[in-house]
């Protein structure tokens, strides 16, 4: 650091040798705050990634935690619901007389009629070309709205599913894939492939952790062994 000499009785500053003095613990604590990767280790590194990676995953492993509990659960918590949370109620019918070949993709079938019906966006077709009665499900975030198109009757059965939490977190967990043509899915799908690698890391950052912590490592080995041996146990008796 360097410092200046004062000015003079006249006011004039005083020409002369610029001083140094030697770095005090402030301007060092000041040098890390606007320069932290150069204080950086392979450990601190590792544990900021394994904290900022679980910040922004939150959402998807509060999904897919709420989720686990209700599919391990599920006859507690439908009957929480009156025995169905996942009950789809009648919206309405509607005359559709659009013509289609008999071999047409199912999927731009689909995709026609929820165009039609103003409900573009995520769907699966169940059914064939051949098939009198086609089924789509638009998979909505908040709710599901199933399609019966009756090709012979020229007939759509529109049926909603209401919201409900358990119905939300399930068709979250499962909701995955390139296959879809809309951004936000392929977006969701790499947020779920985000979800893979984190999970990998955290295994991996906790071993490092772990191995630093001397005090800990007998114990966690024992931990490892046990969960290992009970792993094992139960595939091979399952």
């Amino acid at each position: 650091m360097r410092d200046f000499e004062p000015k003079t009785a006249t006011g004039k500053w005083k020409i002369g040798q610029p001083t140094f003095r030697s770095p005090t613990p402030a301007d060092a604590a000041m040098l890390a705050a606007l320069f932290p990767a150069m204080n950086a280790t392979p450990s601190k590194i590792i544990r900021r990634t394994h904290m900022y990676l679980a910040l922004f995953l939150t959402p998807w492993m509060i999904i897919y935690a709420l989720s686990g509990l209700v599919l391990n659960h599920g006859q507690a918590v439908r009957a929480l619901y009156g025995g169905n949370f996942a009950k789809f109620e009648k919206v309405g019918e509607r005359e559709y007389t659009a013509a289609f070949s008999a071999d047409a993709d199912v999927k731009m079938i689909g995709a026609q009629i929820l165009e039609h019906l103003g409900l573009a966006g995520t769907f699966n077709v169940q059914g064939g070309p051949n098939q009198p009665k086609l089924v789509i499900n638009r998979n909505a975030a908040f709710a599901i709205h199933r399609i019966t198109y009756f090709r012979k009757e020229n007939r759509l059965l529109i049926e909603k599913q209401p919201f409900t939490a358990p119905a939300f977190v399930n068709r979250a967990h499962f909701r995955h894939g390139y296959g879809q043509p809309f951004l936000s899915l392929k977006i969701w799908a790499v947020a779920v492939d985000l979800v893979i690698v984190a999970m990998m890391f955290w295994i991996a950052s906790g071993l490092w952790m772990w191995w630093e912590i001397r005090p800990a490592r007998a114990w966690g080995a024992a931990f490892a062994l046990v969960g290992l041996g009970v792993f094992g146990v139960l595939l091979a008796t399952i």
